[in-house]
């Protein structure tokens, strides 16, 4: 009969449950709560994100402008070889180099750059030499970061031993960095651009420190 009595014990199972259940009503009420404070927050963010993603739009559509221009400059004689003023044809595009450039601006564009971490990641940056300096963006108003501060000590050179194709190298005394053009012609264009640009630097400025 004890036994009996307790199998029918089935208020036990239900009483448990019912704690289960108020539990989880707790604890839900309680996120719930957490959540609606943050509220107003999370409206403020969203339309911050919004005004972000268009801004970043236009900079995007103003560097590709940018970069368009650069390309679609031509010369107003025939393509020849002429020191220290070149250019390379990029399919129907043009690209080239000027050490006596107005602007200072000896030549510019996007290059792949090989990040000097541990995971050796390649980002697109908007390349340019100017004033005796290799410099890039991030974006089109961003703060010109300086990769060589004076090209009249550093060298330049291609490289083929690498996993990808049209690189080249740009070596200093305290650093190096690895670039990728998008076609050998752009390579080329580079490579000769930081040779003429370092050779124009020892013209203009012969001092005798970095003589010696």
């Amino acid at each position: 009969q004890i036994n009996v009595l307790q199998a029918k014990k089935k208020f036990e199972i239900l009483d448990a449950m019912l704690s289960f259940m108020h539990a989880q009503f707790t604890f839900f009420q309680q996120g719930y709560s957490l959540l609606q404070q943050l509220e107003p927050y999370m409206k403020k963010l969203a339309s911050e994100l919004d005004q972000l993603v268009i801004d970043s739009a236009v900079e995007k559509r103003e560097m590709e402008h940018k970069h368009a221009l650069i390309q679609q400059r031509s010369l107003p004689f025939p393509r020849i070889f002429l020191f220290p003023f070149q250019d390379f044809s990029y399919d129907d595009s043009k690209v080239e180099f000027n050490v006596d450039a107005p602007n200072g601006v000896v030549m510019e564009g996007y290059l792949f750059k090989r990040a000097s971490n541990a995971f050796k990641t390649w980002n697109r940056r908007w390349f340019s030499i100017q004033n005796s300096q290799l410099v890039y963006q991030k974006k089109l108003k961003d703060v010109l970061t300086v990769v060589v501060e004076d090209l009249r000590l550093c060298t330049v050179k291609p490289c083929e031993d690498i996993e990808r194709r049209f690189c080249f190298e740009v070596v200093s005394p305290t650093k190096s960095c690895m670039l990728q053009a998008d076609s050998e012609k752009l390579r080329q264009a580079w490579i000769q651009a930081v040779q003429a640009s370092i050779a124009s630097a020892y013209r203009e400025s012969p001092d005798s420190y970095y003589i010696e």
